[in-house]
């Protein structure tokens, strides 16, 4: 069988560095162009194959830890669906996801997943806003990480979301197009920032319109730890609720029934996310569908090029989109 040919062959027979060699089959700068070529014809005149690249997915077992804080998890299966379409897709392309809960007393605390504190996973994504002393606290790692659903101007670092102020922008259209004037807003925007762009979104449309922009029809949808709470009405009623996500429209609906009102026949009700695990019998949801499909896409280009190179940067990504009509509005 004969030996195969090595840098290390091309190099003691031109005597050169093996570095040199390796520099020169890259195309890497660092010497002249006669002395490329000369190792370019040598390492042809001696039939060097290169080895097959490693494929960094499946051969280095790549292993990426997916945190969710636990308050996103009990009340907003929205990101319980993110994690299984992510998992699926860390597991076609060979890497290995590794789900993390983080509980509430963790991320006050500044508690680290075991992947992380040990070294197991080289990446992480964070699906859905947490404190920033936990994410600092993570960055501190070197673990390389990417926000999902969320970015913080605060850090430099990767991030993927969907277009929240343009999303709920088109929503306050859409109410105003079909009639409706006094329009609410239900989040809590000191949540997460993408709650705050959606309120951004809604006041937007009132400002370029030159819509009078009523206070108190801006309503929470969390307590002060961010979980989800039943909605008081207010005296004054609108004659349309939007809301930050489906779980809140659906937990609102419910309670307008229980005070006697029709949907949509007394009032409308807009969602966000296009994703709710728990419906109010007999109404469908007007809502925004996020692409989630399409932000995973991306969160596995960046884990994928990053496991090639870990200084690879992909920037900020917002994902567009799309209205989705039902019978919640009229």
């Amino acid at each position: 069988m004969n030996k195969q040919v090595t840098m290390k062959d091309i190099a003691t027979q031109l005597g050169v560095s093996i570095v040199t060699v390796s520099k020169a089959l890259a195309g890497k700068e660092g010497m002249s162009d006669e002395l490329r070529a000369k190792i370019l014809k040598k390492a042809k005149e001696l039939g060097y194959k290169p080895a097959p690249k490693k494929n960094a997915a499946k051969g280095a077992e790549v292993k990426v830890a997916i945190l969710i804080a636990e308050r996103f998890v009990s009340e907003r299966s929205f990101y319980a669906k993110i994690y299984q379409k992510m998992a699926m897709e860390l597991s076609a392309r060979g890497f290995i996801g590794i789900l993390e809960i983080v509980r509430r007393e963790s991320e006050e605390g500044g508690i680290l997943p075991v992947s992380i504190i040990n070294n197991v996973a080289q990446q992480c994504v964070m699906i859905g806003e947490m404190r920033p002393s936990y994410i600092e606290k993570v960055m501190a790692t070197g673990v390389k990480l990417i926000f999902f659903d969320f970015t913080n101007e605060e850090y430099d670092v990767d991030s993927i979301t969907g277009d929240n102020i343009n999303g709920a922008y088109s929503l306050t259209r859409y109410l105003v197009h079909k009639g409706y004037r006094r329009i609410a807003f239900v989040g809590s925007y000191k949540a997460t920032r993408s709650i705050l762009d959606r309120l951004m979104g809604y006041l937007k449309y009132h400002m370029t319109k030159d819509i009078e922009i009523t206070s108190r029809w801006i309503l929470p949808d969390r307590d002060k730890n961010g979980y989800l709470i039943d909605q008081h009405l207010p005296v004054d009623m609108p004659e349309a609720f939007m809301c930050s996500s489906d779980e809140t429209a659906y937990r609102l609906i419910s309670n307008l029934q229980k005070y006697g009102y029709k949907v949509p026949e007394n009032i409308a009700v807009t969602g966000y996310d296009d994703y709710a695990e728990h419906k109010v019998e007999g109404v469908e949801l007007t809502t925004w569908h996020v692409n989630v499909d399409e932000m995973i896409s991306i969160c596995l280009t960046i884990i994928s090029k990053r496991a090639e190179d870990p200084n690879y940067r992909h920037g900020n990504v917002s994902v567009n989109g799309c209205l989705i009509e039902r019978n919640s509005t009229r």
